[in-house]
């Protein structure tokens, strides 16, 4: 019940708040994108990303002090068709550890996430490995009961040698988590993670719905 009454609030505060705005701005983003609604789900994500990150310098805010946490996060990413802006999203899984003596801090705890947004990619060039990458996601989580929202903005580089406009290869991208975080429980006791910019490395592959091409005859 206490989880019910959580989301609820969650869901009012979300509306007058600056989320609500990000969300709007995201929908009429995929507005913009061409429709696929006709084509198999395989054709949406013919590529696929594991990726590791981590935050330059991640800050918490317990009342009355502020800490460093050490902070990296596994995950993994639908990447578009390579063509332009198109859909994108992933599970990302993020695990911060705290210690701080004089508040009695000496734990970790865990951010379960679902990234969902519109990426850009530049097209590939012939004889050019290097493809820019820009986008726009929401960060939607769960620490232990809390869930929460935040807006995060991506750029980056992917090396790409094989030929195609279909993503695959090394992928080094910097990421900023635009708005605070607040967690009722973090290691105990309830904290802000402040907003954080972080690297991020990862090897896109071809998916594993993705069509395969048929053999002459």
């Amino acid at each position: 019940m206490s989880f019910l009454l959580r989301l609820i609030s969650l869901c009012v505060s979300v509306v007058n708040s600056f989320s609500m705005k990000f969300l709007l701005i995201l929908f009429f983003l995929f507005s913009a994108v061409p429709s696929h609604s006709a084509a198999p789900i395989y054709k949406w994500f013919p590529s696929n990303e594991f990726y590791f990150s981590a935050p330059f310098s991640q800050s918490v805010h317990y009342p009355g002090k502020t800490i460093h946490a050490d902070t990296w996060a596994l995950g993994y990413r639908a990447v578009g068709n390579g063509v332009g802006v198109d859909k994108t999203g992933g599970l990302q899984i993020q695990k911060l550890t705290v210690s701080n003596s004089a508040l009695g801090l000496n734990g970790s705890f865990y951010l379960l996430e679902f990234l969902l947004g519109g990426e850009y990619l530049s097209p590939k060039v012939e004889n050019k490995p290097l493809r820019f990458s820009a986008g726009l996601l929401a960060d939607l989580g769960l620490a232990d009961t809390t869930l929460f929202m935040a807006p995060m903005l991506t750029a980056g580089l992917l090396y790409q040698t094989i030929p195609g406009q279909i993503p695959s290869g090394i992928t080094l991208s910097v990421y900023y988590r635009l708005s605070s975080i607040s967690i009722d429980d973090a290691a105990g006791r309830p904290a802000t993670l402040r907003p954080a910019v972080g690297l991020k490395l990862g090897y896109i592959f071809e998916g594993f719905w993705a069509p395969k091409e048929k053999s002459a005859p």
